[in-house]
């Protein structure tokens, strides 16, 4: 019998399930996927518990690593951020910009606006260390909050990268819904977009700590952000990022989005 056919007998199928969640709660399953739900209620339910985002490692990783280096995911946003700063705009809202990564990544490959205002919204674990490092470097262009001022929404840029899927209070909508002026510029990076329904699934984020997320239907994604006045100028594959999900195969798909939005009036 092929191996394809014994791999779906049923025994066989559910012993592979289980040792793909064994894996999947080990150190092994480090920046792997897992399970297939309605909510985050739902998922927390089943997953062990942990700090999820509020642990020191990952500040540590975002200050001595990623605000020193960019990927090649970066260069479409460097690219669209680079016209938006010459047609104008100085503000950024940077949603979940840890201790303003980005703005210390790119800063090497853009020429900045004399007037930036570089506004991180983050977890209130990150806030500290933000300002801190801020203070260190000179950057005095940067700000953090972790609540949502209503002039950083009125920003006439709004990046978010990796981000948006670990949101469970808010949702990308809900948030322009609440401006008084909508950006004119929306970059989103590193997306979970699939052509099936949306669903609630997990991931293994290191050190111990899982976290519920988003995988959300493209076309239900571009479409909501459209309906509020905006037309998609741009989109990229992020092949660094793939969605295997280790016991659900089928919810696997083989890359991440990046998007580029830009308000119609």
């Amino acid at each position: 019998m092929p191996l394809a056919l014994i791999k779906r007998l049923p025994l066989i199928r559910s012993w592979l399930h289980r040792r793909a969640i064994r894996k999947y709660f080990s150190p092994r399953g480090s920046g792997c996927h897992s399970g297939h739900f309605s909510s985050f209620a739902q998922a927390r339910a089943w997953l062990p518990p942990s700090p999820e985002f509020s642990h020191d490692k990952f500040t540590d990783e975002y200050v001595h690593e990623r605000s020193r280096r960019i990927w090649a995911f970066d260069y479409p946003v460097l690219f669209w951020l680079r016209e938006a700063f010459a047609g104008g705009s100085s503000t950024v809202l940077d949603i979940g910009g840890s201790i303003g990564n980005q703005y210390y990544a790119y800063q090497r490959y853009l020429p900045y606006p004399e007037a930036l205002q570089w506004r991180v919204q983050e977890l209130s674990a990150f806030i500290a260390q933000g300002r801190e490092l801020a203070q260190q470097r000179g950057a005095a262009a940067l700000s953090f909050s972790d609540a949502w001022p209503a002039e950083w929404l009125d920003s006439e840029v709004w990046l978010a990268a990796g981000v948006l899927e670990f949101m469970e209070s808010q949702d990308l909508p809900s948030l322009l819904a609440r401006c008084a002026r909508k950006p004119r510029h929306i970059l989103l990076n590193k997306l979970p977009l699939s052509d099936s329904p949306a669903f609630v699934s997990s991931q293994n984020i290191g050190f111990g700590s899982y976290v519920p997320h988003h995988v959300f239907n493209r076309l239900e994604f571009i479409g909501a952000i459209e309906a509020l006045g905006y037309e998609l100028v741009d989109t990229w594959d992020v092949p660094e990022r793939s969605f295997q999900s280790l016991g659900f195969d089928e919810d696997a798909f083989d890359v991440y989005s990046g998007l580029y939005f830009r308000a119609t009036h």
